[in-house]
């Protein structure tokens, strides 16, 4: 009864804005704070936080990452500490726009990767979404001229971003073999996973001589990432699901690239052309496609 007094849409819709400020994040942090510091300092941060709210429950964890030392470590670097490494990197070399707008292929791969792994059948309706998804990606990596993928003239941002997604992608299908836990004490055991498995892209940074240390605004930043698109938009969302289900639920990631949108408008003055609303109209027509249901 109590669950009825949430709003779970305004939960969704707030983590899906929370999860645009990660892009915009990204693109601020340019010379204000190093790729891998920003991981580093991302799940460490989380990793403290969530400490503390489980802290009564962190023995039980250590006991399920025993049980599931294999599962925890793949699902761990792969979601969280490579995902979020390209992602950063890829920050460096695309706009934020570009960066909302390739996340939305998310699904698309989460299927592919979903009909080899787990044997998921598809059918000829969600391949035909499938490739339309790809098809609006496509406009945007290549700046909307088409050719220019024949030319093999890509922007490298956006190329890592799509790597980025696989590794998501892995870690989101691979969830489906989780084991009983809540998921609050499971992010915590995947954020000591993702700040371990950072800590080796942090030495190479160093090594490389492109690590600096954070300015003041970099900190800010730092902490914008730890507190919205790490914290809060994962305990919205889990609410979300919790009340409304995961299939619903999911729709609502696909406002990720419109609020990236905006606010990359807004806070820092990126131009909107064109050939973004054009791939966006066809992303979310690929996504209406896929997840159509057959009347």
């Amino acid at each position: 009864m109590k669950e009825k007094l949430y709003n779970p849409h305004l939960f969704l819709t707030l983590a899906s804005l929370f999860w645009g400020f990660n892009a915009i994040a990204g693109r601020l942090a340019v010379d204000e704070i190093s790729p891998m510091l920003i991981v580093t300092g991302r799940w460490l941060g989380v990793m403290i936080i969530l400490s503390i709210i489980c802290r009564h429950q962190l023995s039980l964890g250590f006991q399920v990452f025993k049980s599931h030392f294999k599962w925890m470590v793949i699902m761990g670097l792969c979601g969280f500490t490579t995902f979020n490494s390209i992602y950063y990197i890829s920050a460096h070399h695309t706009v934020a726009i570009n960066l909302g707008i390739v996340q939305s292929t998310m699904p698309a791969f989460i299927m592919i990767i979903s009909m080899f792994w787990l044997k998921t059948i598809i059918n000829f309706k969600q391949v035909a979404g499938l490739l339309v998804t790809f098809v609006g990606v496509s406009i945007v990596i290549s700046n909307g001229d088409l050719v220019s993928l024949l030319r093999l003239k890509l922007n490298n941002g956006d190329l890592l971003m799509i790597f980025a997604c696989i590794f998501y992608a892995i870690y989101a299908v691979g969830l489906r073999k989780r084991p009983e836990i809540n998921d609050i004490l499971l992010m915590t055991i995947f954020s000591y996973i993702a700040f371990v498995g950072s800590l080796p892209g942090l030495i190479i940074e160093i090594t490389n001589h492109s690590f600096f240390f954070p300015t003041v605004k970099g900190l800010i930043i730092l902490s914008v990432i730890i507190i919205f698109p790490s914290l809060l938009a994962q305990i919205l969302f889990m609410k979300g699901v919790k009340i409304i289900g995961p299939s619903l639920s999911g729709l609502y990631t696909n406002l990720v690239p419109l609020f990236t949108s905006v606010l990359a408008i807004i806070v820092l003055d990126e131009d909107f052309h064109i050939y973004h609303l054009i791939s966006l109209i066809v992303i979310f027509l690929g996504i209406y496609i896929f997840d159509r249901k057959k009347i």
